[in-house]
């Protein structure tokens, strides 16, 4: 499947920075599974003064990060700012490293965490 992305999500891929690489391998696997990928990195407001979107599809939005904890308040801004979720998608924040205690946080939100690509 040939996506608009292509170009974005291979400069991710390529760009040494490890939370750019894991995005853009989120985004890769989101258009391998046959879902059309919405947005890839987009920032939201005058220079991303609102926030960003690392991934969205027609029905979620995803975060990506490769900590192990201090990504509630994101999510919470994600799921609650107008402007970044105007339709109220769900949130689900993928990180392979996140710590039980603050998945649970995220959860407790109403937020999903992923762990894995399965």
């Amino acid at each position: 499947m040939v996506s608009s992305f292509n170009d974005v999500i291979n400069e991710a891929l390529n760009s040494g920075d490890p939370k750019k690489v894991l995005e853009g391998i989120v985004a890769n696997a989101i258009i391998q599974a046959g879902y059309e990928l919405i947005s890839f990195n987009k920032e939201v407001g005058m220079n991303g003064s609102i926030g960003e979107i690392d991934v969205e599809t027609a029905n979620v939005i995803i975060e990506v990060t490769t900590q192990t904890s201090r990504k509630l308040k994101q999510i919470k801004k994600l799921r609650s700012n107008l402007d970044l979720n105007p339709l109220s998608k769900a949130v689900i924040l993928y990180a392979p490293n996140y710590k039980l205690t603050a998945a649970q946080d995220i959860i407790n939100v109403g937020g999903y965490v992923v762990r894995t690509q399965e």
